[in-house]
């Protein structure tokens, strides 16, 4: 290892002055060697964790996980499979800090649904300290004004968020083109974080194998060029294995094949998935209460039970009419279930699909008296209607209801004109949703009942708050209308639906978020356009499923919005069932009933949803078509198709200790983290901290931040509070070092109070500010102090020489960084004699600088005097501790080549696995393969087509890996090929013994 060093400028400022001026008190030198060690984060390090001192979050322990993974691997491939709720998002943000910070990432993408680009820039911004850019059209213009008409957004921001919809747009893919070139190996980014990873899946396949959707196309182009790849999805598995094998392959292509069963050892490795109940408090008990499911009953009159019969009898005329032909059988009977749905959401999302149908069918001019029959031939085609309903589940209100109008209006003409009796009983249907637009039907007044009951029970409002959750917009709007009619809108009740801008979505889940005293909302009426992302737990427990959605997800979706990390009441989970229905037979209650059990089944879910969810969807088209007369819900499914690990309890120790092992080593405590603030703070001449009074709670630890001027007007960044009341002015909100003071009495994360973490702007710019006095003595820091102490195990005066240790790999990254230090005994009358205990010296420095007073003025002079008599003697004893036998230098080269060796090996035992699993296939052949005689018996084209692209595909893999493994190998080679040493004077520290201050 080669070697630079540099003087130990600090002695040298100290022995040109020989000024009892030219100390620091120990407060202040304390603060700066804090900053300086804070900073010192190395790459080859895998044990020390710094992330979670930059998180603006109380992290769990079992959150760890992730980012200890991360760190142990050489390039980092996860899936983050975990319960909805369990904080995927504060995961994610810990290897993208801790990943930052090792100087192994520093361009980084988040793709994620288009509502969600807000809540992350958000987060990462809060919760992180870490400025993300939001990449869409708007911003390609910014950029071009500001850096030039040719300026790329993604070489411009290295740290990105872009929604999933604007990626697959052609702007988003000619800019990607400028940036990412397809033939060469080289990764130009660092870190992908692929949100709601599930979306890149292949569908379900239409009969037995999964064919790539344009999404997975979009991002198995993306992932290659990044080195990292971090995927986020509760729902992983859609139970079908080819679409699971093909998103492990996107995230990870040197362990996984599209197609090929994987590896169970590197599925392990690679996927971490818990579920809330393995989830426990030290204690052993639950951290996640169970859930309550209850169904509200509902007396439906007579005229609803009519409608729904009207709509029976007018499928049964259509499927007789066009029994003859498939294509138009699947027509009738997907306009079936579209008008179904619509009816059990509400008569104005039953009436709008009706309006749109009989336009389709003529129904609103003159009608054919009889419809021509539908000719078999005609069966050719029309695959627009199996890929229907999985296409449609991933939308929301308004697009959704836009793709099901579409869908009847391709549905129509594949049926044959309408007969008049059709038309007659539309019509009919058709009129008795417009009596109803005004005015309740049985459910929703029962749901009026429930709010009352919950949220105003008499005059007054409770602090109470209920999610409602409706699949339609219209069914929103008229559920809006007819609240207003009953006094529960206005102030109490807010709207949140896919139309609605970013920031006002933002402001209205912080307005949901936030205590009811300081808030009047009490109701969301939400569609499914806030079920994904979106945090409602903080002072909510209870949501209302007013519709049940066909596709199971959607309901889980919906209850991990108050089902999730922070959640202090049992989550109270609602819907609603005809009363009765188990004494009528194939009635209107009945069908309704056999939705309330999918949503019991969901709410009370303990396996993996996606094993279950094909099943329940087909379960429910079958049953809501009359085809089959019942299933057995309760039963369906049963199977982990992802494994979750249950032995979350010892992880969770194993991760507690490695970061107490952090604190201690590094001293990371609120009293240490607003001592850097309060130095900074000083030697910037800004006004301090003052004490603040917590009149809600009477916390103790809260700190207002004074006005900063200049600079430093940018540290009190998001101090303000996000909503205002009356149209007064924000205030600026408290801050507070301990994350124990920004809970409330029951646990809940405070939103009035900011906690000021080493990522925030407060504490970063200070300590920013400290570790630039190691270069800039303009600062005001001289770096160099002066203690007297009665501690036991001083002999004589005692000195100490702090200073930056750093090595540099080939590859310019940060392998290993360290604050060390090294000194000995400076008597009055004879030779500076070296400390080598390591440990007694550091205690002696540590104690002294905590526990010692300031030396007084004459000390401080005969100190400087004294100091070039021993400089020499002290800068020696830096030698010896980095240079000595077994010493600091053998210690790291006997580390790093062992984290070298570590590295390869995982490496090369990951390729040999993989192609052991490569080959097994392969030697199968078609002929041995069961499922490849399934597909060619379906004829489907594209399933076999796609089954045919991945053998091929799999052979490719297998002749390109030991060229890929040499690949490889080298970049690990060259990362730590030549380490180059580099040491930084930090600090010098005297330990005076009280006895020889005195004399």
């Amino acid at each position: 290892m080669g070697d630079r060093a540099r003087p130990a400028r600090p002695a040298e400022r100290l022995a040109a002055r020989r000024h009892p001026d030219g100390f620091d008190s120990p407060e202040r030198l304390t603060a700066f060697l804090d900053a300086i060690r804070w900073s010192a984060v190395t790459s080859a390090d895998v044990k020390t964790l710094q992330a979670p001192f930059r998180s603006g979050v109380a992290v769990e322990d079992y959150q760890l996980e992730p980012v200890a993974r991360a760190l142990d691997a050489p390039r980092v491939n996860l899936l983050l499979a975990d319960d909805v709720g369990l904080g995927k998002t504060i995961e994610a943000g810990l290897v993208a800090q801790e990943l930052l910070l090792r100087h192994r990432a520093r361009r980084i993408m988040i793709v994620c649904p288009a509502g969600l680009t807000l809540k992350w820039r958000d987060e990462m911004a809060e919760k992180f300290g870490l400025d993300f850019t939001i990449v869409d059209t708007e911003r390609c213009a910014i950029v071009r004004r500001t850096h030039g008409s040719a300026a790329n957004p993604f070489e411009v921001h290295p740290l990105t968020i872009v929604s999933l919809p604007w990626l697959r747009g052609v702007k988003a893919q000619r800019l990607l083109d400028e940036v990412l070139d397809p033939r060469s190996p080289e990764r130009r980014f660092d870190l992908l974080i692929l949100d709601e990873a599930h979306h890149a899946a292949p569908a379900a396949p239409k009969q037995v194998y999964a064919v790539d959707s344009q999404q997975t196309k979009l991002i198995r182009r993306l992932a290659p060029h990044f080195t990292h790849r971090l995927f986020l999805s509760a729902t992983p598995h859609n139970g079908y294995q080819a679409s699971f094998t093909a998103l492990l392959e996107i995230l990870d292509d040197q362990r996984f094949a599209r197609g090929v069963d994987p590896d169970p050892a590197a599925v392990k490795e690679t996927v971490i998935r818990r579920l809330k109940r393995h989830i426990v408090n030290p204690d052993g008990t639950k951290k996640f209460l169970d859930r309550t499911t209850g169904a509200i009953p509902v007396v439906y009159p007579a005229d609803e039970r009519e409608i729904h019969d009207l709509l029976k009898e007018f499928a049964k005329v259509r499927r007789a009419r066009l029994n003859k032909s498939v294509k138009g059988r699947k027509a009738a009977d997907l306009v079936t279930l579209l008008l179904k749905k619509r009816l059990f959401s509400s008569p104005s999302a039953f009436g709008r699909t009706l309006d749109v149908y009989l336009d389709t069918v003529g129904g609103s001019g003159a009608a054919a008296q009889t419809a021509p029959a539908v000719s078999p031939a005609d069966d050719e085609g029309e695959d627009w209607m199996d890929e229907f309903w999985e296409e449609s589940g991933t939308l929301d209100d308004e697009p959704l209801a836009e793709a099901e109008d579409d869908a009847i209006g391709l549905a129509g003409p594949l049926q044959g004109a309408a007969t008049q009796d059709e038309i007659t009983l539309l019509k009919r249907m058709r009129a008795w949703a417009r009596d109803y637009e005004a005015a309740p039907d049985a459910k929703a007044r029962e749901l009026i009942t429930y709010l009352k009951g919950v949220c105003r029970p008499g005059e007054h409002w409770t602090d109470e708050r209920v999610v409602v959750f409706t699949e339609y917009r219209d069914t929103q709007k008229w559920l809006e209308n007819l609240l207003l009619q009953e006094d529960l809108a206005g102030e109490r009740l807010e709207i949140l639906h896919g139309g609605i801008a970013a920031d006002e979505r933002e402001r209205l889940r912080v307005a949901f978020q936030q205590d009811p005293g300081e808030h009047p909302v009490r109701i969301l009426l939400a569609t499914d356009a806030a079920s994904e992302g979106i945090d409602l737990q903080n002072h909510c427990h209870r949501l209302i499923n007013y519709d049940i959605p066909f596709n199971p997800n959607k309901l889980e979706q919906r209850i991990g919005r108050i089902d999730r990390w922070g959640q202090k009441h049992t989550p109270d989970i609602r819907h609603f069932v005809g009363a009765g229905w188990d004494k009528r037979v194939d009635s209107y209650e009945a069908d309704l009933e056999f939705l309330s059990r999918v949503a019991t089944k969901v709410a009370r879910m303990e396996e993996d949803l996606g094993s279950v969810n094909a099943v329940i969807v087909r379960a429910v088209q079958g049953r809501m078509l009359g085809d089959i007369a019942d299933y057995d819900v309760e039963h369906a499914g049963g199977r982990e198709t992802v494994p979750a690990e249950t032995e979350v309890g010892e992880q969770v120790r194993r991760l507690r200790a490695n970061l107490d092992d952090t604190v201690a080593e590094l001293g990371i405590t609120p009293a240490n983290v607003k001592r850097v603030v309060d130095t900074a703070l000083e030697l910037a001449r800004q006004q301090p901290l003052t004490p603040h009074l917590d009149e809600k709670h009477l916390a103790e630890g809260l700190y207002s931040v004074p006005p900063l001027t200049g600079s430093w007007e940018r540290a009190g960044a998001g101090l303000l509070e996000k909503l205002t009341k009356d149209g007064k002015p924000p205030r600026q909100r408290p801050v507070t070092f301990d994350p124990a003071a920004r809970l409330d009495p029951e646990g809940r994360v405070r939103d009035d109070v900011v906690l000021a973490h080493l990522g925030h702007p407060l504490v970063a710019m200070s300590t920013r500010l400290l570790r630039a006095a190691v270069s800039n003595s303009e600062i005001g820091l001289h770096r160099v102090t002066a203690v007297v102490s009665d501690d036991p195990a001083l002999e004589t005066t005692l000195v100490g020489a702090f200073f930056r240790y750093v090595l540099v790999g080939g590859d310019g990254v940060r392998l290993h960084e360290e604050v060390l230090y090294a000194g000995g005994w400076v008597p009055e009358n004879g030779r500076f004699r070296r400390l080598e205990n390591l440990g007694q010296l550091g205690g002696i420095l540590g104690r002294g600088l905590t526990e010692g007073t300031p030396a007084s003025a004459p000390v401080r002079q005969r100190l400087a005097a004294a100091w070039p008599g021993v400089s020499d003697a002290v800068k020696q004893s830096i030698d010896w501790r980095i240079d000595g036998k077994d010493q600091k230098r053998d210690q790291l080269a006997r580390k790093l080549v062992q984290r070298k060796e570590a590295e390869k090996k995982r490496i090369i035992e990951n390729l040999d696995r993989f192609e052991t699993t490569l080959r097994a296939k392969l030697a199968e052949g078609d002929g041995a393969d069961a499922l490849f005689s399934r597909i060619e018996l379906t004829k489907v084209g594209e399933e076999l087509e796609q089954y045919r692209r991945d053998r091929r595909s799999w052979e490719s893999r297998l002749s390109r890996l030991k060229e890929e493994r040499d690949r490889e190998i080298e970049v690990i080679e060259a990362r730590y090929r030549d380490p180059q040493a580099h040491r930084f004077p930090v600090a010098v520290v005297f330990v005076v013994p009280k006895r020889e201050a005195t004399r």
